[in-house]
C-alpha cells in the first residue's frame, strides 16, 4: 500500500507475505532475497516465536535462540535489515493513535486494544488491508508521524529483553525518506 500512495523513484517494493512459514523458511527465503534485490527488510512478529520458545521442549534449540543465530548471520548481509514488532503489526498501528509502552504478550490483546478505542472495523485480512480507496495506509497516513514518534520512543528491540513492546516498522519510512 505504501508504494501505492508514496513516489519513491526507481524504488520497486515487492512485499513477500508468507503464509504461516516456519522461521526457518522465512530467513532461508530472506536470504535467497538479499542475494536478488538491492535491499531486503525482514519485518518480524515477535509474538509467535516467543509463544514458540515458551513450548519448546528441553534440549532442542528454540525459536528465540534460532532467531538470535538468524541476527547475527544477517549482519553479515549489509542488504539486509531485521525490524521486530512485538508483539505484532497491530501494536504498530495502535501506536498511531496512542503512546503506549504496553507489552502485549499476544497479537489478539493488541487488537482488541484497537478495536475497542480507535479501528472498531478492523480485521486481519488482506481484503481489508487492501480496501479499495480505503486501505489501511492511508487510514493510518494522518497519523504517522505520531506512530513513529511513539515507535522511536520505545527504542530498538533488545534480545536480551524481548518480552519488551516495541515497533521497529518506522524504519521502513525512514529508508524511503517518507516524511508525513
Amino acid at each position: 500500500m505504501m508504494k501505492k500512495h508514496e513516489v519513491r523513484p526507481r524504488i520497486d517494493i515487492k512485499p513477500e507475505l508468507p503464509k504461516k512459514k516456519k522461521l526457518a523458511d522465512q530467513f532461508k527465503s530472506v536470504l535467497q532475497n538479499g542475494a536478488i534485490y538491492d535491499e531486503v527488510i525482514w519485518i518480524v512478529d515477535f509474538d509467535t516465536i516467543l509463544k514458540e520458545h515458551s513450548e519448546a521442549i528441553k534440549g532442542s534449540q528454540s525459536p528465540l535462540e534460532l532467531f538470535a543465530t538468524y541476527m547475527k548471520k544477517v549482519k553479515k548481509h549489509k542488504n539486509i535489515t531485521i525490524l521486530v514488532n512485538t508483539p505484532c503489526l497491530e501494536y504498530w498501528v495502535l501506536l498511531h493513535y496512542a503512546d503506549s509502552d504496553r507489552y502485549f504478550s499476544k497479537c489478539e490483546h493488541a487488537e482488541v486494544q484497537l478495536k475497542r478505542n480507535h479501528l472498531p472495523n478492523y480485521e486481519k485480512s488482506e481484503k481489508y488491508f487492501k480496501k479499495r480507496d480505503d486501505d489501511i495506509y492511508l487510514k493510518l497516513k494522518p497519523y504517522q508521524v505520531t506512530a513513529k514518534l511513539n515507535a522511536k520512543r520505545l527504542g530498538d528491540f533488545d534480545l536480551s529483553q524481548p518480552k519488551t513492546a516495541k515497533s521497529e516498522i518506522y524504519k521502513v519510512l525512514e529508508l524511503f525518506g517518507i516524511s508525513s
